[in-house]
């Protein structure tokens, strides 16, 4: 099931295996070896990044909104998905 993280960009959201603060250590440690394997996707438009979503495939997606307000439209997606059954 996709869902809409940010502004045009949509996200398998069985695939997501982390949603992380970008300023985390351990998150800007990811962003460089992503970097440095071409797995890394700006997806900030411009923006200043504020998380990133792990993918398992390793790919990692950086956007300009909060952890925080990622997990929320994840978790929102998911509870009306429930609530219709």
């Amino acid at each position: 099931m996709f869902v809409q993280v940010t502004r045009g960009v949509y996200v398998n959201k069985d695939r997501i295996k982390a949603v992380i603060p970008i300023n985390n250590l351990m998150a800007k440690q990811m962003r460089e070896t992503a970097s440095f394997s071409n797995k890394m996707l700006n997806l900030t438009y411009g923006a200043q990044a504020k998380s990133a979503i792990i993918i398992d495939s390793g790919h990692t997606l950086l956007l300009g909104e909060k952890a925080s307000r990622v997990k929320q439209k994840l978790f929102k997606k998911k509870e009306q998905g429930q609530h219709s059954r």
